[in-house]
């Protein structure tokens, strides 16, 4: 059986060779994808003895992601651990993640981390309990952490999963696959550090949660076009029809078209038909790829 630890990595020189040489005890290959570092990040991997690869320049921890599971379809790995480069995750709680794997017979696994954590600050926890909830709209599933990037995945999950967004996002999008096709996925206890004695994220923690949000909202119109879409669009028509149906009334009283009821009710029902037209598009797609 072979076991690999992936490791998505950008500018993480102070900590990947740490991270590496505690993965290796645990697994039979660790594979870091470097996407784009500045720093001595290649060097440090390499050190460690990690296979490399990389990218030319900074595309995001989606793209690093996808990176590495194309290689570990390659090689053939039966169990794939993906863990962050920064240091905030334990490599040796590896194996509570790989034998809660095989004893519950699961395809993901997530190594959750909220439950009784102090430490974490209490922004990044309302944060990310948002987008939890967020992600489980999508996916119709009870997750605790879907941002977690310390994962098992099985031989089955890693042949099966499809994610397209590059950056953040696809932690999430990854469950909400995942969920969709049918996969088994369980939750264990993990620990993680926020005070490791480095600077463990290389994003503004706003600019990060903003742009999950923006994806997240993206993909929860597109899998319920008709809730989000098609239904406030009705009531929007439904504004415009009123609006015109006063502007009409006044217009016949006073013989004087009232401009700003006008305007209004034609933005609403412009507003109203575009969206009930696009809801009824996304629901088109979205049978014709989830029935075939």
């Amino acid at each position: 059986m072979l076991k690999v630890t992936c490791i998505p990595a950008y500018n993480v020189e102070t900590m990947i060779y740490d991270v590496v040489i505690r993965s290796k005890q645990f697994v039979d290959m660790v594979i870091v994808c470097d996407d784009g570092s500045v720093d001595d990040t290649i060097r440090q991997a390499s050190k460690a003895g990690a296979v490399v690869i990389s990218h030319e320049k900074n595309l995001g921890k989606g793209a690093a992601l996808k990176s590495l599971f194309d290689y570990c379809r390659k090689i053939n790995a039966d169990i794939v651990v993906t863990i962050d480069g920064d240091g905030q995750f334990l490599p040796e709680e590896i194996p509570k993640l790989t034998k809660s794997m095989i004893e519950n017979n699961s395809d993901v696994v997530i190594g959750y981390r909220f439950e009784d954590n102090e430490e974490m600050p209490a922004y990044r926890k309302v944060g990310n309990k948002f987008l939890d909830r967020m992600s489980n709209s999508i996916s119709e599933s009870p997750f605790r952490d879907t941002q977690s990037g310390f994962r098992a995945y099985s031989k089955k999950a890693v042949n099966t999963i499809d994610f397209n967004h590059a950056g953040f996002t696809a932690d999430a999008e990854i469950l909400i696959d995942a969920s969709q096709k049918g996969l088994k996925i369980s939750e264990e206890k993990v620990t993680v550090l926020y005070d490791t004695g480095k600077k463990t994220s290389t994003k503004n923690p706003i600019l990060h949660a903003g742009g999950v949000f923006a994806s997240l909202v993206e993909m929860i119109i597109i899998k319920h076009p008709l809730k989000y879409l098609g239904i406030p669009g009705i009531l929007i028509l439904f504004l415009g029809i009123v609006f015109s149906i006063i502007t009409f009334i006044i217009f016949n009283d006073l013989r004087t078209l009232p401009i700003s009821y006008a305007i209004i009710s034609l933005v609403f029902l412009t507003l109203g038909s575009m969206m009930i037209l696009v809801s009824g598009v996304l629901f088109s797609i979205n049978r014709t790829v989830y029935h075939k």
